[in-house]
């Protein structure tokens, strides 16, 4: 078995080359929006992942000829309970930042991108997945935001998206060859993110977020958060669950 662990930190003014596409990296993340003070921009990268833990092993199950338990059983007792093995793929790791709530159409510091939401109070993401939204309660988190003024930048990259965990498991059982021990067929039974985890997130996860979504009142606590606000459309990371069969003959 292995297991490893990693505790990392990323923080940048911008996670991408300036001349890149808004439509591919995100609206403005690529983008320093005020050329006279950068640092405004400062903050965790949007690929910053804090932890990251990797396992994974392989266990020979101990039943049959040679083996902990039930080691005198005959040939063919052991020929369906002998020879197993289990092995598995383990992965966890935290949230990524997500594009902040940006401002109401109304491009405060810089013409080609908006700016940043500005936190009038404390505002982290708590997903609920009852509602698939990044928010526990979005009129909350509506009225605890408020549009930039001209020459902020607003608040960048303090939103994360939730972790995400998966667990991959094989399970092969071998056969010697009666007409040669160095002939072998082996059976394996290869399943994909078992508990068929998703990580939920707002589409990609950078784009396809609209202000109709992320539009911002004129000031905290005015307005209605519409609709959408904060509403989780996709998943950004994994797969769903699947499996495969497999057969090989070694000789």
């Amino acid at each position: 078995y292995d297991v490893n662990y990693t505790f990392s930190k990323s923080m940048d003014t911008g996670s991408g080359l300036q001349g890149a596409d808004n439509a591919t990296t995100g609206y403005g993340t690529a983008f320093i929006l005020n050329p006279l003070r950068p640092e405004d921009n400062y903050s965790v990268s949007d690929f910053d992942t804090r932890h990251i833990v990797n396992a994974n092993f392989i266990f020979e199950l101990p039943f049959g000829k040679g083996r902990r338990m039930l080691s005198r059983v005959n040939s063919f007792a052991d020929t369906l309970i002998g020879g197993w093995q289990l092995a598995g793929v383990y992965r966890f790791n935290t949230g990524q930042p997500i594009l902040s709530p940006f401002d109401q159409a109304q491009w405060a510091t810089n013409w080609n991108a908006q700016s940043s939401g500005v936190r009038v109070g404390p505002l982290t993401s708590s997903v609920d997945r009852n509602t698939q939204n990044i928010f526990s309660d979005p009129q909350a988190a509506f009225n605890t935001l408020r549009n930039a003024r001209p020459g902020e930048t607003g608040d960048r990259n303090f939103l994360r998206l939730p972790g995400y965990s998966s667990l991959d498991l094989g399970l092969s059982k071998n056969f010697r060859m009666p007409w040669s021990e160095n002939h072998k067929l082996q059976f394996r039974w290869e399943v994909f993110n078992v508990l068929n985890s998703q990580s939920l997130g707002l589409d990609a996860p950078q784009t396809g977020i609209t202000r109709s979504t992320w539009g911002l009142p004129q000031d905290s606590n005015i307005g209605t958060a519409p609709g959408n606000f904060g509403k989780i459309f996709t998943t950004v990371q994994g797969s769903p669950r699947s499996m495969q069969f497999g057969l090989r003959y070694e000789f």
